[in-house]
C-alpha cells in the first residue's frame, strides 16, 4: 500500500464512471445520520460493500442498492462494534461515575492534574487511562472485524479471519492510515461546518467522502497485506524447482 491507493480511495467519488446518484444518496444517508441511528447502521452496512469494493480494487463507487442486504449487514457489524466497546464504556463509567464527563474530559486535555480538583485519585486517573487503551483496543479489533465480516459475510466465518488479522503487523500500518484519513476528513468537516447556512452539507459531503476513502483504503491495504502474506509460502517451492 502507498500514496497511490490513498489518492484513487480519496478520488473514488469523483470518478468519471461513479454515478453521481450514489454520491447524492450517500451524502443524503450520511446527513440523516447526524440524526438518527438507522441512517448510520445503514452507513456501516454501505462502509462493509466499500471494503469489499476496495480488496477488488474496483474503480467505480459503489452504489446503494439492495438497501434490505445493507440494512442487515450494517446490523451485525454495528453490533459487533459496539461489543468491541463495551470493555472501555463500562470502565470509563465505573471510573467517571455521576461526574460531568464533558469537564472531565476538558480537564484532562488542558492539564492532567486539574484532575485531583475534580475529586479524582490516582487510581481513578489510572481506570481513564486504562478505559482510553481498552477503546483503542477495540478500535483496532473492530477494523479487522470490519475486514473479516465484508469478506465473509457471517459472524461464524469472521472470527477466524478477525484473529489473523489482528496478529498481523502489516495490518496495524493498513489502521493507521485509515485512521489518519479519518482525523483528517473530521477535521476539514469542522471546518467547513462553520459555513454559514450550508456547513451542514458541507460537512455530511466532506463526512461521506472520508467514509468512503477510508473504508476504501482499508480494503485496498488489506488486500496487499493477504497477497504480501502469501509470497513466503510460493517462493521457496519456485526456488527449489529452479534449482532441480
Amino acid at each position: 500500500m502507498d500514496l497511490s491507493d490513498l489518492e484513487t480511495a480519496v478520488a473514488l467519488p469523483f470518478a468519471a464512471d461513479t454515478s453521481f446518484d450514489s454520491v447524492a444518496i450517500g451524502v443524503l444517508v450520511t446527513l440523516a445520520s447526524f440524526t438518527t441511528p438507522l441512517a448510520g447502521v445503514l452507513l456501516a452496512g454501505y462502509v462493509a460493500r466499500l471494503v469489499r469494493a476496495g480488496s477488488r480494487d474496483e474503480a467505480t463507487l459503489s452504489t446503494f442498492d439492495g438497501v434490505l442486504g445493507m440494512g442487515v449487514e450494517g446490523i451485525r457489524l454495528s453490533v459487533v462494534l459496539v461489543v468491541l466497546q463495551l470493555p472501555a464504556i463500562a470502565i470509563a463509567g465505573a471510573v467517571l461515575g455521576s461526574s460531568s464527563t464533558p469537564l472531565t474530559v476538558f480537564a484532562a486535555v488542558a492539564d492532567p492534574r486539574t484532575l485531583q480538583y475534580l475529586g479524582f485519585s490516582a487510581f481513578d486517573v489510572a481506570g481513564l487511562v486504562v478505559a482510553g487503551l481498552a477503546a483503542l483496543a477495540g478500535t483496532y479489533i473492530g477494523a479487522a472485524a470490519t475486514v473479516a465480516l465484508a469478506r465473509e459475510q457471517s459472524l461464524v466465518a469472521a472470527v477466524p479471519v478477525t484473529r489473523a488479522l489482528v496478529g498481523d503487523r502489516a495490518f496495524f500500518s493498513v489502521v493507521s492510515a485509515s485512521a489518519l484519513v479519518v482525523f483528517g476528513g473530521r477535521l476539514l468537516g469542522f471546518l467547513v461546518g462553520t459555513v454559514p447556512l450550508v456547513g451542514v452539507v458541507l460537512t455530511a459531503g466532506v463526512s461521506f467522502v472520508t467514509l468512503v476513502a477510508a473504508a476504501t483504503l482499508l480494503g485496498r491495504g488489506t488486500n496487499v497485506v493477504s497477497k504480501r502474506a502469501l509470497r513466503p509460502t510460493h517462493e521457496p517451492e519456485r526456488d527449489a524447482v529452479g534449482s532441480a
